[in-house]
């Protein structure tokens, strides 16, 4: 399947081949929702603390006498029921962990890629040379600003220089991620995904090719080194 080729001032300057076996892998929307809720709950520290009755300071005496006061019977002014007391069924720390093996992991990044391909929201970008790369913030953001992307996208900058990836840090409804670093909940949480050459390679190469077994061609390699030879 084709998807758009750009430059990095996000020109359109082709298309990219991605192979048909990515692009018509099923969506399985369950599965991606099980991915993004053990993420976010993998992230959680599970610090929280209140202190149960046993574990308030004071208390030792009877605050009042058992009968003839008209008051509530009360052995200790640390009850649950007093300004000060300790906590019914409150947090105490505990793990939110939630296992995921690599096989569900792996297709649901296959599902979230194949969508965005099909929804026409993944863009290729041509590799990074030295006359071609982002010096300024400007740079990245007249290549979202080319492209006319209002909400969030992921950027995934393999083979571009720190100073390149430094400049699209700051930019609102943007991040960054390498393609040994991403994964179904990033790429659902953006609505544009924006890939180098080089990136797309290394991901299918070293991750997605455990489930597909995609060839990738040697005309792209050869123009890539041809590129690199002329910068």
């Amino acid at each position: 399947m084709k998807v758009k080729l750009i430059d990095h001032k996000g020109i359109i300057v082709g298309d990219h081949n991605i192979d048909n076996s990515i692009s018509s892998y099923p969506l399985n929307l369950p599965l991606i929702h099980q991915n993004v809720v053990a993420f976010h709950a993998n992230q959680r520290q599970g610090t929280h603390k209140t202190k149960t009755r046993a574990e308030v300071r004071g208390g030792g005496r009877k605050p009042h006498a058992q009968k003839g006061t008209g008051r509530a019977r009360s052995g200790s002014i640390r009850n649950p029921i007093n300004r000060g007391g300790g906590i019914t069924f409150g947090p105490s720390p505990r793990s939110y962990r939630k296992g995921l093996n690599k096989k569900m992991k792996l297709n649901a990044l296959l599902s979230t890629i194949a969508y965005k391909i099909n929804e026409k929201k993944l863009f290729v970008l041509k590799d990074f040379t030295n006359s071609k790369k982002f010096n300024k913030t400007k740079d990245a953001l007249n290549l979202l600003n080319g492209l006319k992307l209002d909400k969030h996208s992921l950027l995934i900058l393999d083979g571009a220089d720190k100073k390149s990836i430094l400049s699209t840090s700051n930019i609102p409804n943007t991040s960054s991620l390498s393609s040994d670093l991403i994964n179904a909940p990033a790429i659902a949480r953006s609505e544009y995904i924006i890939i180098t050459e080089k990136g797309l390679n290394n991901l299918i190469e070293k991750r997605l090719n455990k489930k597909l077994n995609i060839k990738i061609s040697k005309t792209n390699k050869q123009t890539k080194a041809k590129e690199e030879i002329d910068a």
